[in-house]
């Protein structure tokens, strides 16, 4: 009873061929759909760094909040205090 079951699942599981479809056989590179992968393994390294740089920095206590705050303070016009600002 274990044996063909056993049989059943390899034969469900098995590869299979592909088919080409019928765009893919007639035109080779026609459609320039082949420049994607090259795309996404140009742009891969880059996103890989922004992760683990986004990963340090937060673990390093920079968040974007915070970073809008010092931001805003460093470059907001400080107020003079022995300038009487009270008009009548």
């Amino acid at each position: 009873m274990r044996a063909p079951g056993l049989v059943a699942l390899l034969l469900v599981l098995a590869p299979r061929s592909a088919h080409a479809c019928a765009t893919c056989i007639a035109s080779p590179f026609g459609d320039r759909t082949y420049t994607w992968p090259y795309l996404g393994l140009i742009l891969l390294p880059f996103l890989l760094l922004a992760a683990a740089f986004g990963i340090f920095a937060h673990s390093a206590g920079y968040r974007p909040h915070l970073l809008a705050h010092r931001l805003a303070a460093r470059f907001w016009a400080k107020d003079d205090s022995l300038i009487i600002k009270e008009t009548t």
